[in-house]
């Protein structure tokens, strides 16, 4: 937000800034995942191994829609978001182990 203060001839201008915290990059909030999932969707493996403490990582991709995928299993990762596996299969969604 901008005010301008008149000092005399002079103008004087002062902005006031809003800090906003950084939090881990959910995938569905920017479009990658499937938004409304009900369940955390990571753009980064790393974010997810901290999000999924103690739960296996798995991924997806809009090209498979509603089948998740853990490392070393099913189609090459290409793109698509990582999510916790317990919370996938909560959700109802297929997990694909083998």
């Amino acid at each position: 937000m901008k005010s301008w203060h008149r000092a005399g001839a002079a103008f004087v201008m002062s902005t006031s800034l809003t800090m906003f915290a950084a939090t881990p990059g959910w995938a569905g909030s920017t479009g990658n995942g499937t938004a409304g999932s009900g369940f955390p969707q990571y753009t980064y493996h790393a974010d997810a191994v901290k999000g999924c403490a103690g739960d296996t990582v798995v991924w997806g991709s809009a090209d498979h829609k509603g089948i998740y995928y853990v490392d070393g299993v099913g189609p090459q990762r290409v793109g698509g978001y990582y999510a916790c596996m317990s919370a996938v299969k909560k959700a109802g969604y297929t997990v694909v182990t083998r």
